[in-house]
């Protein structure tokens, strides 16, 4: 039953409501109701009906959280809930196809999944923050999807991650492949200047091929270490 859970809850992505909309207002509460109706019903396959209030909390908080490393013991004290629940609640959200998470690159992969993750939304709309954070959250929705196709259809090892340093250094994203890094990604919204961080990464990192992808570009244009890219322009050229 479960099974059938998740296959509908993907195909309700499909329904063209959203997009034949007259106005935002009426997207915006189709959205709102399907949300509702997936922690309402099909969280229900997964686990008691006692915890889906927390289940729809949880869901709510990480909406405003897109982008940030996750600290489920920071959720859990808001919540009054332990972090090995939450992380459960996690796994639930992930496998009815409301979030996915994206976890650190480190040549260590144990050490990789014990730091904190960050969470986005399949479907970017459900995003709370401003334009640069849905751009953000739509740009990790395109690589996850270019690194499944990578991995079902051409059965190469391939990773999306993201890179953060003790000091707080971060580049958004971090492409790999049989678990060394191949792209170093970062987003912008409208700034064309190259990331110093993005900078520091590319001459750290050579092997990673690195891009800024900018979503207001006049047009795109390459330097010495890095690619400063059209967002319509690199994700065209990503497969699938």
């Amino acid at each position: 039953m479960w099974r059938s859970r998740i296959c509908l809850s993907v195909a309700a992505f499909l329904n063209p409501e959203p997009c034949l909309a007259n106005d935002n207002e009426q997207a915006e509460r189709w959205r709102r109701q399907y949300f509702d109706g997936l922690v309402r019903n099909d969280v229900l396959e997964f686990s008691r009906i006692q915890e889906v209030n927390a289940i729809r909390l949880f869901a709510e908080l990480l909406r405003s959280r897109v982008g940030s490393p996750l600290s489920l013991a920071s959720i859990g004290r808001d919540l009054g809930v332990s972090p090995v629940t939450l992380k459960k609640y996690l796994d639930i959200l992930e496998a009815l196809y409301i979030v996915f998470v994206v976890r650190p690159f480190h040549d260590n992969i144990a050490r990789a999944v014990l730091q904190a993750p960050k969470v986005y939304f399949y479907d970017t709309g459900l995003e709370v923050g401003d334009d640069g954070l849905r751009f953000e959250n739509l740009l990790a929705t395109a690589l996850h999807k270019h690194v499944q196709w990578q991995h079902d259809v051409q059965g190469q090892e391939t990773g999306l991650h993201y890179i953060r340093t003790k000091d707080g250094a971060e580049v958004d994203f971090a492409l790999s492949l049989k678990g060394q890094l191949t792209h170093l990604v970062e987003c912008k919204l409208s700034d064309p200047k190259p990331h110093r961080v993005l900078l520091r990464f590319a001459r750290e990192q050579p092997q990673g091929q690195a891009v800024q992808v900018v979503r207001h570009l006049p047009h795109s244009h390459a330097l010495v270490d890095i690619h400063i890219a059209r967002a319509d322009e690199f994700l065209n050229g990503l497969a699938a």
